[in-house]
């Protein structure tokens, strides 16, 4: 009886090892795949600064990234030194995207200061190097000879030169016409009125040929003279803002779409996979053009890859195999006499294509199909 009842242990055994070797080696079932569709702000500045969006604060920073947060707010950026304006609240709008990333560049205060008689005498007003440097941008105000100036008759003049902080982020169709603010002239003194337009001349890199307009701090739409050689011309009647406008109509759109794949490994229980993804419109064409780079910025959102996170839990090891589908329109635009190609990102599609065995968990992933 002893040697029976051996037996049947024994066999119960064999039975129990052989069941649970089999549910390690078989595939596992992963259950329910969750992918992340909250949605993320990234934030860089020129500066160090603090960031504020949808309640919450980085603290003397050059990037912020606000996870899972609001698809409407105002973006506050304050900079830590004193030597750059305040940026005022930004208005953000994801639209339907799930990742924004946006690119400020903060403005250095002026240090190019022309006193107003000299300034009426015929002294040229330029913007100082750093602001030359920063945006690539040479400024030059000259008041005509008997100009008077009313409004501010005191404190000195000045020109700078800086990219606004905006973006635009809206859908298009073909034949759209868009336009976005790609640069603005400030003159300062703030409240300062010429009885004479003043020549402003500048030297934007590479924008002779592109269709381009100014509009005033009244609203008013003020023609700017391309001189040739990245030189324009344009005449103001005061101090403020002026904003300069590039204009662009959209004569072609082609769908396309990127596949990225890889393999993570599978444990029992809970899982995450991080996959990578791309947003915003990134220039196929045009090689070193700020001009046009900064209009892609504003209407499409700043270039950026990064990763999202899918999670699902599993009865058992393994290995997921993956792929993302990542969709995008190739948009060209045509501004003046010049033509450039956008590749704006539409949101990626995450799937698990395929369960391995854990024997069969040595491949390797993170391989780029485009």
């Amino acid at each position: 009886m002893k040697k029976i009842a051996f037996l049947l242990c024994a066999v119960a055994m064999l039975a129990s090892m052989t069941s649970c070797h089999k549910s390690h080696d078989a595939s596992p079932n992963l259950t329910p795949v969750v992918i992340d569709e909250s949605r993320t702000l990234i934030v860089t500045v020129n500066t160090p600064s603090d960031i504020t969006y949808g309640g919450k604060t980085y603290y003397n920073v050059l990037k912020a990234i606000f996870p899972k947060t609001a698809d409407k707010g105002k973006l506050t950026i304050t900079p830590r030194s004193d030597k750059y304006y305040e940026q005022d609240a930004m208005d953000i709008d994801f639209y339907d995207k799930l990742t924004l990333a946006v690119d400020v560049q903060l403005v250095r205060k002026p240090t190019n200061l022309v006193s107003q008689e000299d300034a009426k005498n015929g002294k040229p007003v330029t913007n100082d190097n750093e602001n030359q440097n920063t945006t690539g941008v040479t400024a030059v105000l000259v008041l005509p000879e008997g100009t008077d100036i009313t409004g501010n008759t005191v404190d000195p003049i000045s020109i700078t030169v800086f990219e606004p902080a905006e973006t635009v982020l809206q859908p298009v169709d073909e034949g759209a016409e868009l336009e976005a603010n790609v640069l603005v002239i400030r003159v300062e003194p703030s409240g300062a009125t010429f009885s004479r337009p003043a020549r402003a001349s500048m030297n934007i890199a590479n924008s002779t040929g592109y269709d381009i307009v100014c509009i005033g701090p009244d609203g008013q739409v003020i023609s700017m003279t391309d001189m040739g050689n990245d030189n324009w011309n344009v005449d103001l009647t005061g101090a403020g803002d002026w904003n300069v406008y590039l204009q662009a109509e959209v004569t072609n759109i082609v769908d396309g779409a990127e596949t990225f794949s890889g393999t993570s490994p599978v444990q029992y229980g809970d899982n995450t996979v991080s996959y990578p993804v791309k947003a915003g419109g990134k220039e196929l064409t045009t090689v070193n053009n700020e001009l046009v780079s900064t209009f892609i910025e504003k209407e499409f959102g700043t270039y950026y890859e990064g990763t999202k996170d899918a999670t699902f839990t599993s009865d058992g090891p393994g290995t997921a195999v993956w792929r993302v589908t990542q969709p995008y329109q190739d948009i060209t635009l045509v501004s003046g006499d010049k033509t450039f190609v956008v590749r704006v990102y539409g949101e990626p599609v995450f799937e698990i294509v395929e369960t391995l065995e854990p024997e069969q968990s040595g491949h390797s992933g993170g391989t780029l199909h485009s």
